[in-house]
């Protein structure tokens, strides 16, 4: 049936447009009587397309055991509902319909495939619909229903809480103006229903598990007995209740939430395509039941329908990762109680086929490599360190390109432990090799990402110019968040088309690069770097990554030519590490250090004692061990540089000051040993390290803009140190009003040093909109990184908290420093909270001092040199001083 369905749709097609085109080609008016045939044509094509989406069955068809992978089907339809959408004007009053069916059709091979253009234009198609759909008409409250369902879907893929409450706007609205008794209302009250309950998952506000309820049980009550849709609503009505039964322990909403799928499965025929998805969740009900009561009859029966659910579901359908997840949580379940390892096995085979499927969420895939890995772990399984590789090349996928920065940031808030815990798998099997890639590969993920979009691609342009030119046309688009010059000019596209042609050019560009893998000598093209190569980042002195987990604690060190040093830290655990960071929190707090300003000294009274026994342990704990393995002597007059790249909650601790400060002469700490520089991954110091030729020497200072922040006195005599350093030199100064955060950019860019004196914030909801304080604005993190200066050197940051941090992303590097390294500058100082300001003019004048003394062009590669012994000379100097007050200044870069 199909089959003649699309050869007549050709046929059609055929002869109502065949006027049309020739018109178009030869620019002649149409003949009316070629109008009228064409007309004719039009409406028997139309009522074919409808012919052709009633035999379909519907969207489900697509997922029937019969018609699984049947990629041709879909595709056909999609095509012949695009040329009937393209090809009907607005005004014909089956546009709307048409609309409506190609988004169906493009959700349906969304959720099988998983291209995200296709959600995408689902979505619009729907919203066409809407559009084009007057208030009061019946089938508004339809196109409304499948305009949130679309919404929905692109949510639980891509976590845009836009799309979230959106999708729940449109399904209330549908059953709003949908009137009791209709048949569709019970199916658009459970689509609301489970609006909400997602909204629940995501935000936690019982209100919502309590409204989806009660949409639910009313699409329950309003299902006749027999109805074809009963089960499916039975089905959604057990979900909520299970979840309430999870936050509040009522033993009567289990019971009626594993009632209601067992009547949802008993209702379902075989070969029906959600017999899977109902047999899976009645398998959790009773799995949660058994956690509770502790009955294995529970247990068992979870296990054989989470098996039957997995059986039903072909291979590469986007459902079976999860069904198999849910298989492998039921089998650890038994094995945690009985201890029998089979189940355990079993468990790993589930967990592996599900992480290891092309298709499939990447959130799911993700969490059935954690589940490996726990189970992996626990019986000292031979595919352990598979199942931590598995988890490595997930990440990134959570984190797609295609998102916002904001969006990958919140899906890489809780990924920062699977990382170090893979690290320390690694070393604690003798793999330290593997633990330093996957800490490279798995941290600073959108930091790699930006870098990777900014990649010379000069060899690729030898071979495939072409090709190499689209790359960085493309590239350049997604870095500068793919809005095209006519669009920014214009102002015409909405949030919804830029993030839509956002996502359509981060899959452009994933294609582009699998071209460029295929060719010879490319196979590796923008892939992680392997150690051979990572390891020339230590050419200069060792970098030390410190890793921390649950696990253990370790310091790994590369030196130039040489293998990774394995530095255990016995007495380095996580949780202690979390209970220095949570004192120095406090001590910062009660200090009062989070603005540069004029701060009385005595509220930081009694902030030495708690400063000296948190520095002092991890000089103890974590910097000695390091020191001591690596053979650096006590020899203040002949200091190597040592590069710290930290993860976790380590990254919010002064590594660089640790050391034993109040025993007089018998003190020691890193300052004595080695001067320190931070670096947020590998790679970055690589990218910085190569840079090219060097342009002639021109200095910016932005000076106390008119921020409407606090005034800061001594910027100006700051300013008058900086300008008496550098004498002769070529330097431009921007002062208070001048200081707009227009003219510093532009500045910026004719600038390769640049030192800003002002205001900053970290940002604790939005991290990409921390910003430092201008004239009539923000300079914002997210701009910042915009910026491409291939030529900058060296930034001073002589404002508070530009390398604070997100304690959420504590792998990722999200502060003010980070992203001016971003923007291309190689060697940044910065503060991790407020500078005081009577000190500020104080550690510039000796910074400038020392790099500018022999009276050569400035060096940036000597910028932590010069902090170094510009802060040894502060605390020399000042005799009073405050710890809290020389601490903040860091280096990051070469």
């Amino acid at each position: 049936m199909i089959l003649k369905a699309k050869v007549t749709a050709e046929d059609i097609f055929g002869r109502a447009l065949g006027a049309e085109q020739w018109n178009n080609q030869t620019g002649e008016a149409p003949d009316p009587d070629d109008q009228i045939g064409r007309h004719r044509n039009l409406e028997s094509l139309l009522r074919l397309l409808s012919q052709i989406n009633r035999n379909s069955g519907g969207r489900s068809s697509f997922y029937g055991s019969d018609n699984f992978g049947n990629r041709e089907d879909i595709n056909r339809k999609i095509e012949i509902e695009e040329e009937a959408v393209r090809f009907t004007p607005d005004s014909h009053p089956s546009k709307p319909s048409q609309l409506n069916n190609l988004g169906n059709y493009l959700l349906t091979r969304f959720e099988r495939l998983g291209n995200i253009n296709d959600i995408d234009s689902a979505i619009a198609r729907h919203q066409a619909a809407v559009n084009l759909t007057p208030d009061g008409h019946p089938d508004k409250p339809r196109w409304l229903n499948n305009l949130g369902t679309s919404l929905l879907s692109r949510f639980k893929r891509l976590g845009n809480l836009d799309d979230l409450d959106s999708g729940i706007a449109r399904h209330q609205a549908a059953v709003n103006l949908t009137p009791d008794g209709h048949p569709d209302k019970p199916s658009r009250l459970s689509n609301l229903g489970n609006s909400l309950l997602i909204r629940f998952e995501r935000l936690g506000n019982l209100d919502d598990v309590d409204s989806a309820i009660a949409q639910h049980q009313a699409a329950v009550n309003l299902a006749p007995d027999g109805h074809p849709d009963k089960p499916r609503w039975l089905n959604n009505l057990g979900n909520p209740l299970l979840i309430r039964f999870e936050r509040l322990g009522n033993l009567d909403d289990l019971d009626s939430g594993i009632a209601r799928h067992q009547a949802a499965v008993n209702l379902t025929p075989d070969g029906h395509p959600d017999k899977p998805r109902r047999l899976r969740n009645l398998g959790n009900s009773l799995l949660l039941r058994f956690k509770r009561l502790g009955n294995l009859d529970d247990v068992d029966s979870a296990i054989a329908r989470h098996q039957a659910a997995a059986n039903l579901t072909p291979d590469g359908h986007p459902d079976k990762p999860r069904w198999l997840s849910s298989l492998g949580n039921s089998l650890l379940t038994r094995f945690k109680h009985l201890g029998n390892l089979d189940d355990a096995e079993a468990s790993i085979v589930q967990f592996s086929a599900a992480s290891s499927s092309p298709v499939g969420s990447p959130s799911v895939r993700l969490a059935a490599a954690r589940q490996w890995i726990c189970v992996a772990s626990i019986t000292h399984h031979s595919s352990l360190l598979i199942a931590c590789e598995s988890a490595i090349a997930i990440i990134p996928l959570v984190a797609w390109l295609g998102l916002s920065i904001l969006n990958r940031h919140q899906h890489l808030a809780q990924i920062g432990a699977i990382v170090r815990d893979a690290a320390a798998i690694a070393i604690l099997l003798g793999q330290c090799d593997k633990a330093v890639e996957w800490l490279e590969q798995g941290r600073s993920i959108v930091w790699t990402q930006i870098l990777q979009l900014r990649t010379p691609v000069d060899e690729v342009r030898a071979v495939e110019p072409d090709l190499a030119d689209r790359l960085l046309h493309v590239s350049s688009l997604l870095d500068q968040g793919a809005k095209s010059t006519k669009s920014r000019n214009e102002g015409k596209q909405s949030p919804e088309e830029e993030a839509r042609q956002y996502r359509a050019l981060a899959r452009e560009h994933e294609d582009i690069i699998e071209k460029i893998r295929s060719l010879p000598r490319f196979r590796d093209f923008l892939r992680p770097l392997k150690l051979h190569r990572l390891i020339n980042a230590a050419k200069d002195g060792p970098l030390v990554i410190i890793n921390v987990s649950e696990i253990r604690c370790d310091a790994l060190a590369l030196l130039y030519g040489a293998d990774v040093i394995h530095i255990p830290l016995p007495d380095l655990t996580s949780k202690r590490v979390t209970q220095l960071q949570i004192k120095f929190n406090a001590l910062l707090k009660s200090s009062g250090v989070r603005l540069r300003a004029v701060r009385d000294s005595e509220v930081e009274e009694g902030g030495d004692e708690g400063c000296n026994r948190i520095l002092a342990e991890l000089w103890d704990h974590l910097v000695k061990p390091v020191l001591n393995s690596l053979a650096f002597s006590h020899d203040p007059d002949t200091l190597p540089r040592i590069w710290w790249c930290v993860t976790g909650q380590v990254a919010f601790l002064p590594i660089h000051a640790a050391g034993i400060y109040d025993t007089g002469d018998s003190s020691e700490h890193i300052h004595d040993y080695a001067i320190s520089s931070y670096t947020p991954t590998i790679s970055a110091l690589l990218e910085q390290a190569s840079a090219p030729a060097r342009k002639p020497f021109r200095h910016l200072s932005a000076i106390e803009p008119s921020s409407g922040a606090s005034y800061i006195p001594n910027t100006e005599k700051e300013l008058e140190c900086i300008q008496r350093r550098l004498h002769n030199r070529d330097y431009i100064v921007l002062r208070k009003a001048a200081a707009t955060r227009e003219r510093v950019m532009n500045a910026m860019k004719e600038c390769n040093w640049l030192h800003l004196a002002c205001h900053g914030t970290q940002n604790a909801k939005d991290p990409t909109k921390s910003a430092l304080l201008l004239h009539g604005g923000k300079l914002t993190l997210e701009e910042i990184i915009r910026l491409k200066l291939p030529h900058a050197e060296f930034a001073f940051l002589s404002a508070c908290q530009t390398m604070t941090g997100d304690e959420e992303l504590s792998d990722e590097a999200v502060h003010i420093a980070g992203a001016m390294s971003l923007a291309g500058y190689r060697s940044v100082v910065a503060t991790m909270w407020s500078i005081e300001d009577a000190l500020a003019p104080k550690v510039a004048d000796a910074f400038y001092a020392h790099l500018l003394r022999d009276g050569e062009r400035p060096d940036n590669r000597r910028a932590a040199e010069a902090l170094h012994f510009s802060v040894k000379k502060l605390r020399e100097e000042e005799k009073d001083i405050k710890m809290l007050s020389w601490l903040p200044f860091v280096h990051l870069g070469i």
